[in-house]
């Protein structure tokens, strides 16, 4: 095929393919996201259960967790002897990977208020839309 359908034919592809891959990456977040609140729980009980230092078994969990994180998201973590200082910690890799999915979905556009918008727009108000 040549000309203009074989054009448009190879354009559907390639936007189909990068949807598909944009789809897979924020799956990927989300799974990482997933895997920190579950992280989270765990620490967050042993908190309030009066536990202050990490046991071996916890480190295990959390070295694990991270590594199924972004690298950026896991430099994020720091070294920690404490529950608490753990919890901080994910906190800190969930932020990281929440940016990311954040600019990947626009949801900046969505999360702004409307006086941002107004300050953002200059002297037209901007409309805000629910999807």
């Amino acid at each position: 095929m040549k000309g203009r359908y074989a054009d448009v034919v190879t354009e559907t592809i390639n936007a189909e393919e990068a949807v598909r891959e944009q789809r897979r990456v924020e799956r990927s977040y989300r799974r990482m996201l997933s895997l920190t609140d579950e992280l989270l729980g765990e620490l967050e009980g042993r908190n309030l259960a009066g536990q202050r230092e990490l046991d071996d078994g916890m480190r295990q969990r959390i070295g694990l967790t991270l590594l199924d994180v972004t690298p950026p998201a896991r430099d994020r973590f720091p070294t920690v002897t404490t529950v608490q200082q753990a919890l901080d910690g994910v906190f800190d890799v969930q932020e990281a990977l929440l940016v990311t999915l954040q600019r990947m979905l626009h949801w900046d556009r969505l999360l702004a208020t409307p006086w941002e918008a107004e300050v953002a727009g200059g002297d037209e108000p901007q409309v805000r839309r629910s999807a």
